[in-house]
């Protein structure tokens, strides 16, 4: 944070001014002017006093994870999503965090003995220090870290952990090339032994009830039972025999009797005798699809798979009951949990419901599904926002209960969306050119446009809601007259000047200047009526935009740490009180400076949560909460300022 490291200096002007700031990306020399009677004493650089905490995650990691819901003898239920630890109170509406990762939690473990202790396993991350994928073993009631394992063994990312029955080892598989199975005494802190897993992807690791030297492993193509004799590891193939090898074994449990019953990507579901590593009993085609989920209560085996479907069966595999759950809005059911009678049901859509088998459940976690998530617009005159993402859903959300007023879907992945400045309509935009018009009561489209054959990114509405602009890859930004919001827009001209796609862009107050930057770091000014670029500006140095979302110009200047070059922040946004500026980044993380940050001297606050690059971040209403968005995590998280 040494701020003679960043690349911003005081320079002269084209025309002399010495006061202009030149801020320099990738060779690109940024020149920009203070407004008029600026001096250094009007910027701040101290960190924000309102520091952020998390108030509430949006979605459940079902997508690329399973079986990976747990419920605590608190009856909260634990699971993980981006790079949190989420425990939630199903009757509070509540959620607490642990916060101890730096990227992608990929897997978690519950310690039968004492249930309050908790493994996650995570990928690489970005952290200088805890950057490797590790393990970290963790008190849910506390949220104190216990150990940290693994640091700098993992190749890849661990994909699965497992305590044996007494609680005191723990299985970490790697997501390297060898699979690598780590065995660790968790309570000293040291790894006990080693042995490459399989060549094939290894899903999943589960010692075997009642024997703490006994587990398998399982994943593509095979199935595996080990021994650990001292410090060695013997692994023994399963044998298939006469019965159908599956692509992939996807999930694994165990019958009350301690047999293994395994479900796989055809839809298979199988008791094995662990003893001959042989299948006892098999139930081809038990689901359409992969089973992707195995719990087993009083007796009774219930799976989860493809084809949205919950099933009962006896322990000889006949079926006593099919709960069919609501495929087009579900997915697929990806983990399932029991909370004393009730159900916890993770889905492929990242979302989670909770209910009694065989009744309508409740959904109590909502997020989005398939594809990266960059669409967000927070509303201007309720305390709401909204998603848009490429799994085609768009959601308009109650900050407050933290569930969607309105679910709407569209034709084409989404990219970006904007709330007219009334919040009668919400404009969502595609990665493919197209947008639309929404109502926002009914969702309905009211008409529907194609700007450019490419993504578009950046769209905003005119502060009195007569112009919409819309930032597209094919390097324009097209101009839309829009007087009646609900009727056909017209199209007015394009802005043409840039040399790569466009990024943000934002209207001044009185609606007669658009600024844009672009992928290749230019910072460029427009007269929104005629399309026509303002070359001079200096001229502009006065002018105050009605919001600030480009990541350019004289206000933002300091927001560039040292390290980071022009695409890693892919956000940023000012509080609607101009005292702050909040950014997101590449690395996974939330920054907020004061505003305006203009001096290379500026500090600011740093916040994890998300594991993957954090496309969006939005100030809510009242900038008494913000919501960030995760790229490929798919998450939402909502930011209370203290």
């Amino acid at each position: 944070k040494q701020w003679y490291q960043r690349r911003v200096r005081v320079v002269k002007g084209a025309d002399g001014e010495e006061h202009a700031l030149k801020l320099s990306l990738r060779g690109r020399g940024i020149v920009c002017y203070p407004p008029t009677g600026y001096t250094e004493a009007d910027s701040k650089t101290d960190k924000p006093e309102q520091k952020l905490k998390i108030n509430w995650v949006y979605g459940y990691r079902g997508r690329d994870s399973q079986d990976n819901i747990f419920c605590l003898p608190s009856k909260e239920l634990l699971y993980f999503q981006a790079a949190l630890g989420v425990i939630y109170n199903p009757v509070t509406r509540t959620q607490r965090f642990y916060q101890g990762h730096n990227d992608d939690i990929k897997c978690i473990a519950l310690n039968p003995i004492d249930n309050n202790i908790v493994a996650t396993g995570q990928a690489a991350g970005h952290d200088e220090k805890e950057g490797d994928p590790h393990v970290r073993v963790w008190n849910c009631e506390t949220l104190e870290d216990i150990a940290v394992l693994g640091m700098g063994q993992f190749q890849r990312g661990v994909g699965s952990v497992s305590f044996s029955p007494d609680g005191s080892k723990l299985l970490a598989v790697d997501e390297g090339n060898d699979h690598t199975i780590y065995l660790y005494d968790w309570n000293k802190k040291t790894k006990i032994t080693s042995q490459k897993g399989h060549q094939d992807p290894v899903l999943g690791a589960e010692f075997i009830p009642n024997s703490n030297s006994r587990f398998i492993t399982y994943g593509k193509g095979h199935i595996i039972f080990w021994e650990i004799e001292g410090n060695k590891l013997i692994k023994k193939s399963g044998l298939f025999e006469k019965h159908a090898k599956a692509r992939f074994i996807t999930s694994l449990a165990f019958t009350s009797s301690g047999d293994p019953v395994t479900g796989d990507s055809s839809g298979n579901v199988n008791v094995w005798n662990p003893t001959e590593r042989k299948i006892a009993i098999s139930k081809p085609g038990a689901h359409e699809g992969t089973v992707y989920s195995i719990a087993v209560k009083d007796d009774i085996i219930y799976t989860g798979g493809q084809d949205c479907k919950i099933k009962q069966f006896k322990a000889d595999l006949s079926e006593v009951d099919c709960w069919q759950l609501d495929a087009a809005a579900h997915g697929k059911v990806k983990a399932i949990a029991f909370c004393g009678e009730d159900l916890a049901v993770g889905t492929y859509n990242n979302g989670m419901l909770f209910g009694s088998y065989g009744n309508e459940p409740e959904q109590m976690i909502y997020g989005h599904g398939a594809g990266d998530l960059w669409g967000g617009a927070d509303h201007p005159t309720q305390n709401s926002f909204a998603t848009a993402g490429q799994d085609k859903v768009v959601y308009i959300w109650d900050a407050a209960s933290h569930i969607p007023k309105k679910r709407f879907t569209v034709e084409k992945p989404a990219q970006a969306c904007a709330f007219s400045p009334c919040a009668s309509v919400l404009a969502v935009a595609s990665t493919t050119g197209e947008w639309w018009v929404l109502d926002c009561e009914s969702g309905k489209v009211l008409s529907t446009y194609k700007s450019g054959p490419e993504q578009i990114d950046a769209m905003a509405y005119s502060p009195d809601g007569s112009k919409i602009a819309i930032g597209s890859h094919d390097n324009f930004v097209y101009l839309f007259s829009c007087e009646n919001l609900t009727a056909e827009y017209k199209y007015v001209g394009r802005c043409a000047g840039h040399s790569s796609f466009i990024t943000h862009l934002d209207f001044s107050e009185d609606g007669k200047v658009l600024q844009t930057t672009s992928g290749d770091y230019e910072h460029l000014f427009w007269d929104s009526e005629s399309g026509d670029q303002i070359t001079n500006t200096k001229e502009l140095r006065d002018v105050s935009m009605a919001t600030y979302t480009c990541t350019l110009g004289f206000p933002v200047c300091g927001i560039w740490p040292p390290g980071y070059d022009g695409t890693d922040i892919n956000s940023a946004v000012r509080s609607h009180n101009s005292t702050l500026v909040a950014t997101s980044d590449d690395f996974g993380l939330v920054n907020v400076f004061r505003y305006p940050c203009c001096s290379p001297k500026a500090e600011w606050d740093v916040y994890r949560g998300h594991s993957a690059h954090v496309t969006k971040v939005r100030f809510l209403l009242n900038d008494q909460e913000l919501f960030s968005l995760g790229g490929r995590d798919q998450s939402i998280i909502q930011w209370g300022l203290n």
